[in-house]
């Protein structure tokens, strides 16, 4: 163990305006280097920078949201870099929890906890529910009773609106790879190289805001051929046509275990409505992850904003 290390927290704006204010106001300004990576029809970033002086407002126009993160970890001077999306919150103790994680050296990427707030419109709980369910608060306790709340949790994926990486490791998990930091990809390569991902529960956001755009049924099926297309990279066409004929059966498999962690979590008596935009949600996904199966991911993560 050492001292806690400096880090950076890139914020990756997918809304902006009140969402991105809402999300920056909860953040220690004064006590860490921010960046934030503004895309299109964000504002000027000169009326940000004023807003914000001690924060590094960064314009990466039309980029994708990989690229974007791509663009904060250049720019960033920390020994730790930390990832937030504007639709998720920080918890007061979420800098503290991100310190102490990354104190042991071991640690090279971690996530957090996602809480997602029951006062979202039901296609954006769905939306949440489908994407961080297994993050959710609840679902990362440990089950023995008496057992260390603050330990971290080995892991093999962390959630892409709360993460952290060491600097040095990431770029280095980064090196040739033209789509930006996505991360699946990138924890797949630290595992591969013996390196530790975890799961720490007090790095905890809450879920508190979401788009048209983000919430749209065409946008999670891009986010599915984009999995399904990263994942299938390089692997035969047989194995390929497998993973389509399994992919009947994925919508009520995926539907059923988000259901499951919001059972777990004391939610599955939400509103019918949150319920039927979850299958809706994980019907899209499947759609994308047959596509992306068999023709890649596309211009998929061109749509990924």
């Amino acid at each position: 163990m050492r001292s806690a290390p400096d880090f950076c927290a890139i914020v990756i704006p997918l809304i902006g305006e009140n969402a991105l204010t809402n999300c920056l106001d909860r953040l220690p300004l004064s006590a860490l280097e921010c960046i934030v990576v503004l895309r299109e029809a964000m504002g000027d970033k000169r009326d940000w920078q004023q807003r914000y002086p001690s924060v590094n407002f960064l314009d990466a126009s039309y980029e994708p949201v990989p690229l974007r993160r791509q663009r904060g970890v250049a720019v960033a001077a920390s020994d730790v870099v930390a990832f937030l999306e504007d639709t998720s919150w920080p918890d007061p103790d979420w800098c503290a929890a991100v310190r102490s994680t990354f104190a042991d050296l071991d640690t090279v990427a971690a996530g957090g906890a996602v809480r997602i707030t029951a006062t979202l419109s039901s296609r954006c709980q769905a939306l949440g529910w489908s994407e961080y369910g297994a993050f959710s608060p609840h679902n990362l306790l440990p089950r023995m009773p008496g057992s260390n709340t603050d330990l971290p949790i080995i892991t093999s994926r962390v959630p892409g609106n709360n993460m952290a990486f060491r600097r040095t490791e990431l770029i280095e998990a980064l090196r040739g790879e033209p789509n930006g930091l996505v991360e699946g990809s990138v924890c797949a390569r630290m595992l591969k190289t013996g390196r530790r991902v975890v799961l720490q529960p007090r790095m905890l956001v809450t879920y508190s805001a979401c788009n048209r755009r983000t919430a749209a049924l065409g946008t999670r099926v891009h986010h599915g051929r984009i999995y399904a297309g990263m994942q299938f990279q390089g692997q035969s066409q047989l194995s390929r046509i497998l993973h389509v004929v399994k992919a009947v059966l994925l919508p009520i498999a995926l539907s059923a275990r988000t259901m499951l962690e919001m059972s777990d979590s004391g939610r599955l008596k939400a509103r019918l409505p949150v319920l039927f935009w979850v299958m809706l949600m994980q019907s899209a996904w499947a759609i994308g992850e047959t596509i992306g199966a068999l023709a890649g991911p596309g211009k998929s993560l061109n749509e990924w904003r």
